[in-house]
């Protein structure tokens, strides 16, 4: 029985010397296994369809009782080409997609991984949807930190630090070795990523373009507690150092 779906393509590796398997996150929020055969041939029509983060058509080969469906046919919806064109952008791209496919959401993740490409396409500022992006992929983990004011004592007043340790903000009080202190401005920056939506993203690009540091303050918690160990952010990382953002 012949099916079609739509969805972003969250996961490729190679199969066999021509062959590839997909996971792809359909608009439904269901993940799908797709056997593609052959895309990895220099003739194949299917291959500009099955990149990574690509949105497409994929008509399947569908039996219900299978885990992995067959490709018939893929046809491009939005290959996300400005993306493609920046490396920074196109690693980011990668990390949105291993991050959802990793963290095994129930529910439907989909609009979120498709708005965070669309405005990362046009991002003059990638860091900016990069750290908003993972700030609210910790909330969904039910990691958010605490920033409403000491995590330790309560007290809002002369709050200099944020202890991952302790899970939020720390003040002059409560400040112990090991929390890092961060400057005044830049903890009201992370205030606002651990507060806002990806549709805040508009007062998020407001703010003073972003540093490397503002995104490994909150992976940070989603490395400590998520337990889920991303591959692609080994690369950010390296591009960070060599693009000067550290």
């Amino acid at each position: 029985m012949q099916e079609e779906v739509c969805g972003i393509l969250v996961d490729v590796k190679e199969y066999r010397e021509h062959d590839a398997l997909l996971k792809v996150l359909c608009e439904d929020g269901s993940l799908l296994s797709v056997s593609a055969r052959g895309v990895r041939k220099v003739t194949s029509k299917n291959a500009p369809a099955v990149q990574l983060f690509t949105l497409a058509r994929l008509q399947l080969n569908y039996q219900q009782t299978a885990s992995i469906q067959s490709l018939r046919r893929a046809e491009i919806i939005n290959s996300y080409r400005k993306i493609r064109e920046d490396l920074v952008k196109q690693s980011i791209a990668s990390y949105f997609c291993e991050c959802i496919y990793r963290s095994g959401f129930e529910e439907n993740v989909y609009i979120l991984l498709k708005q965070s490409l669309d405005i990362l396409q046009d991002a003059k500022h990638p860091l900016q949807i990069l750290c908003l992006f993972q700030a609210v992929m910790n909330r969904m983990h039910g990691i958010e930190p605490f920033v409403d004011g000491c995590v330790r004592c309560q007290s809002t007043q002369h709050i200099q630090a944020v202890s991952r340790r302790d899970g939020g903000f720390v003040c002059k009080s409560c400040l112990r070795y090991g929390d890092h202190v961060i400057p005044r401005r830049d903890l009201k920056t992370f205030r606002l990523l651990c507060k806002a939506e990806l549709e805040h993203y508009e007062l998020i690009e407001r703010l003073e373009p972003f540093s490397s540091e503002n995104f490994e303050e909150l992976y940070g918690f989603f490395e400590d507690y998520g337990g889920i160990a991303l591959k692609s952010v080994r690369f950010l990382r390296t591009l960070f150092a060599m693009e000067g953002h550290m």
